[in-house]
This record gives C-alpha cells, sequence and structure tokens, in this order.
C-alpha cells in the first residue's frame, strides 16, 4: 500500500514537472478570440497599428451568443481575428461611460431595460441590429459594418478583405471576383 502511494505521488510529480517545463510555441495558434473592452482595445490597435472589429452585442441576444460559441470558435476565424484586428466586444446596453475619439459616450437610461449606449449608436448609426459588427482602422475611422450572424465561411472573406488592407485598394467585387 505506502508503495503504490510513492509510485502514485511519484508519477505526479514527474507529470507535474514535464508539463510545467512546456512552454507555448510562438507560432501556436491560440484557441479563442482575445477580446479587448472598448478603450483598452482601442489603445492597442493605435499601439500596434491593428485594425478593429467592435463586436457589438447584447446579453439578451441569441444570435449573438451563437457567434460566440460557432464563428467565434473556428480555427480560421480565431487566426485571422488575433493576427490582424484587435477584436473588442461593446455591450450595447453598457451602463458605464466609454471615451472614445475626445468624446464620452454613455447610456441615456442606464436604469432602464434595453436602453442603447449612445457610442453603439455612433458607430452604427442606422445600421444597428444585434449582432453587429463594425470595422475601424488604428486611428478609428469607420471602415465599414455588417449585420447578423455570419458563419466562418462567410466572414473569412471579410476578414481577409479588411485585415489584408485590401479594401484600400480593390472593391468588394473585384477582390471576391464577383460579377
Amino acid at each position: 500500500m505506502k508503495g503504490s502511494i510513492i509510485a502514485t505521488l511519484g508519477f505526479l510529480f514527474i507529470l507535474k514537472f514535464a508539463y510545467s517545463q512546456q512552454e507555448p510555441s510562438a507560432n501556436a495558434s491560440p484557441q479563442e478570440v482575445k477580446w479587448y473592452s472598448f478603450e483598452e482595445g482601442m489603445k492597442l490597435a493605435k499601439k500596434k497599428h491593428k485594425y478593429v472589429i467592435v463586436d457589438i452585442y447584447t446579453d439578451w441576444c441569441g444570435w449573438c451568443k451563437r457567434m460566440d460559441n460557432e464563428t467565434f470558435r473556428n480555427p480560421e476565424v480565431v487566426r485571422s481575428l488575433n493576427e490582424n484586428f484587435i477584436a473588442i466586444k461593446l455591450n450595447a446596453e453598457s451602463k458605464e461611460p466609454i471615451a472614445f475619439n475626445g468624446t464620452i459616450y454613455s447610456n441615456p437610461n442606464p436604469a432602464k431595460q434595453k436602453s442603447t449606449h449612445q457610442l453603439a449608436i455612433a458607430l452604427a448609426g442606422a445600421r444597428l441590429a444585434y449582432p453587429t459588427y463594425i470595422y475601424l482602422d488604428s486611428k478609428g475611422n469607420n471602415i465599414t459594418g455588417s449585420q447578423g450572424y455570419s458563419q466562418a465561411e462567410d466572414l473569412l472573406p471579410l476578414l481577409s478583405y479588411i485585415g489584408t488592407g485590401a479594401y484600400k485598394s480593390k472593391t468588394w467585387k473585384e477582390f471576391t471576383g464577383l460579377k
């Protein structure tokens, strides 16, 4: 009995030591999208000169949850977002004020249910639906936006179009070969 306890402890020690010595490879692809708060993400985008995707969602939005559970877990989408973008989550019903481009945005009725934050409206305008995705350059200039649930194979071309900077020199039709 004593020998089996010592053997088990020894095995656990070796296992712990073996795993603690492994460091993630620089080429290892993360398993999930690295999401940032709005202000933190915009600071990082400016510092790293990266594009921004703002996921405007609500806690009650079923399609938003489906995007999180399906599309934003697809390995190709995760890779594209983590390599080419700073990914920001913006709760459209957030109660906290948020500074952006010299303006403080807030929720006009923070005690009221389903009250929309001014920043969500400023970013998406009349196109606000849930979910909405706004693409910005590193300085916070609006590139484009999209709404609704997208499967990975539908989202990837848009991520490539923006993330590679192709939008600067080609139309969407030219990029995709659509007629």
